[in-house]
């Protein structure tokens, strides 16, 4: 009776693998489709203008502690 069940498990664990597999390939169909070029440049912008404001702020942040210890 044992060896029924382990059976019975193990195709149910199989077919669940298929389905999760398929519905994460529907989903990365879905993410190809939904990029957009204006959306991927508007992101791009502004990760470069929030690097802009990290390396000014740290730039000053570094001459005041030098202008402290001077």
């Amino acid at each position: 009776m044992m060896g029924v069940e382990e059976l019975d498990v193990r195709d149910l664990l199989i077919r669940i693998d298929e389905r999760v597999k398929a519905v994460q390939e529907d989903i990365r169909e879905i993410n190809k489709m939904r990029k957009c070029s204006t959306h991927a440049e508007k992101l791009k912008t502004l990760e470069r203008t929030v690097w802009g404001c990290i390396a000014i702020v740290g730039t000053i942040s570094i001459r005041i502690l030098y202008e402290t210890f001077k």
